[in-house]
């Protein structure tokens, strides 16, 4: 049997929908409702990944965003509000919760008197680099179900998605739940 052969809960949907709504573009619909259901299951294994390091999704944010920023691995409060779409209170009150648990510290400001930079922790740092090779871990699902040549194909189809539906609709807002 070819993976063509395979049938999968969307193909169990498709065909109640085809007799409904015998017009419906069945290719469209099944590839965006696997997408969707893909991203359910990636979901779900980030979620558990959090969990059982005792991390949210914003603590995880605030870390990444300040990882992605490189070494020293700091951000003033508001420029990672701004990344993170976060109201200022918002944005306080998570770095509050974060400082308490010792995954970032506030440290004066050298360029501004006034101001605070944030700063990943050890502890932090550890706890995001944990969850990063944890989720890479589930991950190798695919590594394991697709040849390369597949993956980069895959990528290039996804990539060129992303691209259109970006155009059409702008980016997407970088709140996440």
């Amino acid at each position: 049997r070819t993976a063509s052969d395979e049938r999968d809960v969307i193909d169990e949907k498709l065909e109640v929908w085809l007799r409904e709504i015998p017009d419906l573009d069945a290719r469209t619909e099944g590839i965006v409702d696997r997408i969707w259901m893909l991203g359910k299951y990636l979901q779900r294994t980030h979620d558990e990944t959090l969990e059982r390091l005792g991390l949210t999704w914003g603590e995880v944010r605030v870390l990444a965003s300040l990882r992605y920023g490189g070494p020293p691995y700091r951000s003033t409060p508001g420029r990672l509000a701004g990344e993170l779409g976060l109201s200022s209170g918002a944005m306080t009150a998570r770095l509050d919760k974060m400082e308490e648990a010792g995954l970032i510290r506030r440290l004066p400001d050298p360029g501004d008197r006034r101001g605070v930079l944030l700063e990943v922790t050890d502890r932090g740092g550890e706890l995001w680099r944990q969850s990063v090779a944890m989720q890479a871990a589930k991950e190798t699902t695919v590594a394991a179900t697709l040849t390369e040549r597949e993956m980069d194909q895959l990528n290039v189809l996804l990539r060129r998605l992303l691209l259109a539906f970006a155009e059409e609709y702008g980016p997407l807002s970088k709140r996440r739940p």
